[in-house]
């Protein structure tokens, strides 16, 4: 069975485009988790086997603290990357990350989606918006393209968490 994707959209034109949909796409990636208990957002099975929403969120996270190095490199006119593969980034940083505690996680993801927007506010728009140039393609590809990329998985996710199995009705004898 071919994975479900997330439905493509045309690409911001405008600076108030990127805004709208990093910010619809945030708002749909955080009603994921959000109202869940403590239990179902360290619980594995978020996304592959092993994955919790706790370590999407440090996934994610992580990825916008390398987005704001990659981005300031590529602005001074440097070369910039991840330091690894996307596999052997997000394998190191996972492991890293694993006992980091939800509240710290919930705290490292906010600062570190504000600090990254922040940035990119200071950059140009033509290049925010290339998504061929290496600046939009870092910009998009961590901002609303990563999210979508695992929304499906968390929205499933939560349905199970939400899915409640009720017990059978016990048979009720008549005695009389």
């Amino acid at each position: 069975m071919a994975k479900m994707r997330y439905p493509p959209r045309p690409r911001p034109k405008t600076r108030a485009e990127f805004d709208a949909r990093q910010q619809e796409v945030w708002k749909e990636l955080t009603a994921t988790w959000h109202g869940l208990p403590e239990a179902a957002l360290v619980k594995p099975g978020a996304v592959g086997a092993e994955w919790s929403i706790k370590d999407v969120m440090n996934h994610l996270a992580s990825w916008h603290e390398v987005t704001i190095r990659a981005l300031k490199e590529l602005a001074q006119g440097r070369r910039a990357g991840a330091g690894h593969s996307v596999e052997k980034f997000n394998a190191l940083h996972a492991a890293a990350d694993k006992n980091r505690s939800l509240a710290a996680t919930r705290r490292r993801l906010n600062r570190s989606r504000r600090e990254l927007l922040a940035f990119i506010a200071t950059l140009p728009d033509d290049e925010v918006l290339n998504v061929n140039g290496r600046i939009g393609s870092w910009v998009k590809y961590n901002t609303y393209g990563h999210y979508t990329s695992h929304i499906l998985d968390l929205r499933d996710f939560r349905r199970r968490q939400l899915t409640v199995t009720l017990p059978k009705p016990a048979l009720i004898s008549k005695s009389r």
